[in-house]
This record gives structure tokens, C-alpha cells and sequence, in this order.
């Protein structure tokens, strides 16, 4: 026999029941008894002892107890997998062998939870308390069913109330009361009630998820951010439930992090422009930036004066790019120049190119792909042609993947204030990779040797990204089911051991040869010299204009073009006023021609008008005045600014 010892108070609670005032005979708890208990085997004892139940009923056979046992952990572990409905059949036969198997009981009702049979998991959860009501985790359980789809919020957190006086420390009850809280608007309480969570059990995921979520309703991002960054970093990955809160919790990071760089737009702007000026007289050269449509969606690209024949560097973006991503584009770029002028300094630069012979050697590699394709009826001359563009597009990533990795790692570094910008770039061009190499009709046209590569260096790339936001991204999962991942997994390694001792341009370089060398392209490409020197053959292109003197004989004119500027931001929100400064911003890279009257230009974010250089200058100082008013613009404008707010103060202006 075995023997179960009850509270009268709490078989009473269960059932519904005011608590009694005297004690209670047999003959009246019988019946009780006996209907919150038929699922035990029978028949049952009853002995009443003070304020006590002794409920005595068979014990069931060791062969069926081990079996049992055996059914329980193996539906446990299919629930965790994510199987609730094998779960479900699983534990129900683990249960008919034995009826007293109390952690059967609690699981089954817990896959009853899963798959949202809100009745039969109260049941259940109801049958587990009756064996042993101190058993603080249907106690949670049961609340969260109250605060959740039984909509009964009071008696949800009087069981969570429960639980915690069972276990104070218990980190689940701590963070559903946390939630229920938020869920109340008290911010303060459940942000400390999510710590207290947190504290008591660092590895469980749900409390940091919902401290942030809570933070990111007060528009509280940083602090959001870092509880986020806490949970990829701490958090345990342990079953199926814990997957949906980590993809819920990146889901938060991207929303997050697009809050961060709208917010952080001016000083993104004036970090990027800084680290231009650094670069510029470094490099001997100025940087002139142009939108452009690039075919192979690349986000933007640098040429270097001394490789195109120019008196400046050429920086082109994607058009239509989102222009707080545009600022990381441009950091990056300007990184591949640092990477150059370093290793001119140092007498190692060499110039990355393809020529007739490495084609010729890369179209002898895809013989066996051309021959099939021939065998389909296309001529020689298509198939090398179709075969030219994966060729020197494998070409272009094997040359920029080892130093993209060494370029984000630089950047996520040394400049902070780019980060969410950083992030939701890369974001953007995996997803477009990711879709480009699971593209079924570009997968039957692409040489199996290229796309071997093609899938590894991506793989590898990805494994960087996913350790470079530490967890806050998986861009490596789907490579991870995929051909070639091994390799994938080679490349990032090396880049690993490599990396970290390479100083200089030069070495940085030397990774593009390590990477050819695991993949088998090594002469797939060759390396020019470069002289250090180069004559300017390309045409010159004409800029605005830089001269200071120019632009003081401008300021009487500033002045109204300043004060038009006042009038029109102060009847916008400084969101739009962000937008329009941010936009000349990028445009005035380009260089604002001031010295001509003529209205060239026009803006995205104020369509149907035309400016001239200017009024756009006057239009980008008065912009940021308004947004970020320590910032320096740049431009001798400050004194015809002031001039200009007198006026518009006087005219009853808000400045």
C-alpha cells in the first residue's frame, strides 16, 4: 500500500470549499475524497488525523512502475523536442500503468499547455496539486493559465502568490508575476521583479526577454539592448519552448536596434564624417560619394584613386538603401581604404585583379559543369558566357569575405555609436545572400565549384556575424543543413587563428590567398604591384566649391536662407527635420556647388521643390542646429546663423 498525506484546508481549497470550523469525519470527507481522487488506483483508505487526510491506496506493480517510468522519460523528452502531441500519447499510457506517477501527471498537463487545451491542462494540473499541493510549479503553471486564456488575472496571481510562498527564490514565479505587472503598467516593479528572476536562475531566458520588453515600452533602448545582449550571452538554449523565446528575443533586438539608429542618425552622421576627415589626408586623396544600381545587389563599393586613375577615391551606394544603414556602408568602405593606405605605407599593396589567363584557368575548373550544359543544347560560346558572371562574382567574395570579417570586427570596436546601423546592414545583405544561394533557378545554373565556395564562404561569414553580435543573430543556421559547411566552419577557424595577430594592411590582405588556398582558387586571380604612384587619366569631376572666402562674401544671403530654414523646421516634428539635415548630409559628400544661383538639387524629403547649394548648406546648418546643436557642420555659416535666429525670435519664433 501506499500512503498520501493531505491538509484537510487544502483538499477543501481544491475543491472549492470554504475551509471548515471543526473537524471533519470520515463520513463526510468520503465522498469528497473519493471524486477528486478516482484517478488513483483502488480502493482507497481514508483515515482522518487531526487536520489531517491519510488517504492509503494499492500500490501498482514493479513491472508496471519501470515501464511507466520508461513512457515518462521518453514523453518528456519528445516534449522537449517540440512533439507535444506524441508527448501527450506517450504519458497518458505512462499514466494507466501508473496512476500515481506524479511527474507523468505534471508533464502531460504541461504539453496540454503547449498545444493550447487550456481545460485538460487544468485538469491535470488540478489532479497533481491534489497529490502534493506544495508543488510550486503547477502552482505557476496554474496562474499563468488564469493570467492567460482563463482571462482571470486576480486568481492568476493569487496561485503565483502561492507558488512563491512554497519557494521564494523560484525564478518562473518570479517572472510571471513580472509580467503580470508589466502587463499592468507598473514598469518599476516588474523591472525588479525580471532582476530578481534573473538572479535566482541566470540561465533561464524568459525574465531577461521580458525585462527588455518592458524597457522597450518605455523607449528605454539602451537599457533594452544591454538586457537582451545579457540574455544571448547567459541565456540556455534547453528545448523547443526556450527556441520560440530566443526568436522572439531577436525579433526584439532588430525593433530595438532600429529605435537606436534612427535616434543615434546625427551622431552616427558626424562619427562617419570624422573618420572620412581622418582618412582623407591619410590616404592623399579626397573621398567623393555617388548612388548608384548595383546589379549584383552589393551595398556599396570603394575605388581607390591610385587603382582607377583619379585625384579622389569613388565611394558608391546602393540607391534607395535606408539611410541609417547607408552610414555603416560608408564606414566600411572607408575601411577598405584605411586597409590600403596602411599597407602603401608599408610598401605591401597589391592590386586584386582576374585577367585572360586566371579565366581561362577558372573555366578549365568548370569543364564538367559546361560540358552538361552543352549536352542540353547550349552552344560554347553561351555557356562561357553564362559561366562569366558566377566566375568573377566567386572572384569579388573570395577577395572581400576574410577582409569584411577584419573590417566589422574593427568597426563594431572602435566605434559604438555604429552599431545598430552595423547591425541591421549586414542583416539585410544576409537575408539577400541567403536568398540569392537557396534560389532554385540560380542554383541549376551555377557551377558546382562555385557554389561549394560560394556556400562556404557564406557559412563562414555568418558564423562571424552570429559571434561578433554574441547570439543576438543565427544568420548561420540555415548554412548549417546545407552542402559544404565544413568548409564553412575551416574558413572561419583560420580566420580566428589568423586575425588576431595581424597588424598592418598588408597582412590583412594576405588572408585573400589563405582563403583561395582551403578552397582551391588560388589561381583563380593574380596580384599587381602597386607602384605607390599613379597619373590622374580619368577626367576631372566637377565638385562644389570649398572656398571659404566665397562662402563669408555668402552670408548676407545665408541670412535669409537660414531664416527661411527657422520658419519651415519650426513647423515640423525633429523627426523630419532629422530626415531633410540627414539627406543633404549624404548629399553634400558629393559636394554643394554654392557659388551658382541656379535651384540644382532636389530632395527625397521634400519633393516638388528645387535649391540651390546654398540653401541646402543653409538648410543642413540650421537642421542640425535644431537636432544636435554642439555639432560642428563644418561650414563658416555660425554668424549669419545667429543673425538669422535674431530675426526669427523677433518674428515671435520658438528657436
Amino acid at each position: 500500500m501506499r500512503t498520501l498525506r493531505l491538509k484537510i484546508s487544502d483538499l477543501l481549497e481544491s475543491a472549492g470549499l470554504p475551509p471548515a470550523e471543526n473537524a471533519l469525519d470520515v463520513g463526510v470527507l468520503t465522498p469528497l475524497v473519493h471524486e477528486q481522487f478516482a484517478f488513483l488506483p483502488q480502493p482507497l483508505t481514508i483515515i482522518v488525523e487531526g487536520d489531517e487526510l491519510v488517504l492509503q491506496f494499492p500500490e501498482e506493480p514493479a513491472t508496471a512502475q519501470a515501464e511507466a517510468a520508461r513512457l515518462a522519460q521518453k514523453g518528456g523528452k519528445r516534449a522537449a523536442e517540440g512533439e507535444y502531441a506524441k508527448a501527450i500519447e506517450l504519458l497518458q499510457r505512462a499514466l494507466r500503468l501508473q496512476p500515481s506517477l506524479h511527474s507523468a501527471r505534471r508533464d502531460l498537463a504541461m504539453a496540454y499547455v503547449e498545444l493550447g487545451d487550456v481545460e485538460k491542462a487544468t485538469d491535470h494540473l488540478v489532479e497533481v496539486l491534489r497529490l502534493d499541493p506544495g508543488d510550486a510549479w503547477s502552482w505557476v503553471v496554474l496562474g499563468n493559465l488564469y493570467l492567460g486564456p482563463k482571462n482571470d488575472p486576480e486568481t492568476g496571481e493569487k496561485f503565483l502568490r502561492k507558488a512563491l510562498s512554497l519557494k521564494p527564490d523560484d525564478a518562473w514565479t518570479l517572472n510571471s508575476l513580472a509580467a503580470l505587472a508589466r502587463k499592468r503598467g507598473q514598469s518599476g516593479e516588474a523591472t525588479e521583479l525580471f532582476e530578481q528572476a534573473i538572479a535566482a536562475n541566470p540561465e533561464f531566458a524568459n525574465p531577461y526577454f521580458g525585462e527588455a520588453m518592458a524597457l522597450s515600452a518605455m523607449k528605454d533602448y539602451d537599457r533594452a539592448e544591454a538586457v537582451l545582449q545579457r540574455l544571448f550571452k547567459m541565456g540556455t538554449l534547453q528545448d523547443a519552448r526556450t527556441q520560440a523565446v530566443y526568436e522572439q528575443a531577436r525579433q526584439l533586438h532588430v525593433n530595438v536596434q532600429e529605435e537606436r539608429a534612427r535616434r543615434d542618425e546625427s551622431a552616427m552622421f558626424k562619427c562617419v564624417q570624422d573618420y572620412r576627415a581622418e582618412l582623407e589626408p591619410a590616404s592623399g586623396y579626397p573621398v567623393r560619394t555617388q548612388e548608384v544600381e548595383f546589379k549584383d545587389k552589393a551595398g556599396a563599393r570603394i575605388q581607390m584613386a591610385w587603382t582607377h586613375g583619379r585625384d579622389h577615391h569613388l565611394l558608391s551606394t546602393r540607391r534607395g538603401f535606408p539611410a541609417e544603414l547607408l552610414l555603416h556602408l560608408e564606414a566600411h568602405e572607408l575601411t577598405h581604404l584605411k586597409i590600403e593606405t596602411e599597407a602603401r605605407g608599408e610598401g605591401r599593396n597589391q592590386f586584386f585583379t582576374t585577367t585572360v589567363r586566371t579565366e581561362e584557368t577558372a573555366h578549365s575548373a568548370l569543364r564538367a559543369d559546361a560540358d552538361k550544359l552543352r549536352r542540353t543544347g547550349s552552344s560554347a560560346e553561351a555557356v562561357e558566357k553564362l559561366h562569366q558572371s558566377p566566375i568573377r562574382g566567386l572572384c569579388g567574395f573570395l577577395y572581400n569575405c576574410p577582409l569584411d570579417m577584419f573590417i566589422e570586427r574593427e568597426l563594431h570596436q572602435r566605434f559604438p555609436v555604429l552599431r545598430s546601423s552595423q547591425f541591421l546592414s549586414v542583416r539585410q545583405l544576409a537575408a539577400e545572400a541567403l536568398q540569392a544561394n537557396t534560389n532554385r533557378e540560380i542554383l541549376k545554373v551555377t557551377p558546382r565549384k562555385v557554389l561549394r565556395a560560394t556556400l562556404a564562404m557564406n557559412g563562414a561569414w555568418c558564423l562571424f556575424l552570429d559571434d561578433l553580435f554574441e547570439g543576438a543573430s543565427a544568420f548561420a543556421a540555415p548554412y548549417r543543413g546545407m552542402e559544404n559547411f565544413d568548409m564553412a566552419k575551416r574558413l572561419y577557424q583560420h580566420w580566428q587563428n589568423r586575425a588576431s595577430g595581424i597588424t598592418g594592411g598588408g597582412g590583412v590582405l594576405s588572408l585573400v590567398d589563405e582563403f583561395a588556398d582551403l578552397l582551391g582558387l588560388r589561381d583563380w586571380y593574380e596580384w599587381k604591384p602597386d607602384p605607390g604612384h599613379h597619373e590622374i587619366t580619368a577626367p576631372a569631376r566637377k565638385e562644389g566649391t570649398t572656398n571659404e572666402e566665397l562662402l563669408r562674401q555668402k552670408h548676407p544671403a545665408a541670412v535669409w536662407h537660414l531664416l527661411s530654414a527657422l520658419e519651415r523646421y519650426d513647423k515640423l516634428p525633429v523627426e523630419q527635420v532629422r530626415g531633410i539635415a540627414f539627406e543633404i548630409g549624404l548629399l553634400g559628400q558629393r559636394g554643394l556647388d554654392f557659388a551658382s544661383p541656379d535651384k540644382n538639387y532636389t530632395l527625397r524629403s521634400l519633393p516638388g521643390e528645387s535649391f540651390s547649394g546654398l540653401q541646402l548648406m543653409c538648410l543642413l546648418h540650421a537642421g542640425f542646429k535644431r537636432i544636435q546643436p554642439d555639432l560642428d557642420t563644418g561650414m563658416d555659416l555660425e554668424e549669419p546663423f545667429l543673425t538669422a535666429l535674431d530675426l526669427f525670435q523677433q518674428k515671435g519664433g520658438r528657436e
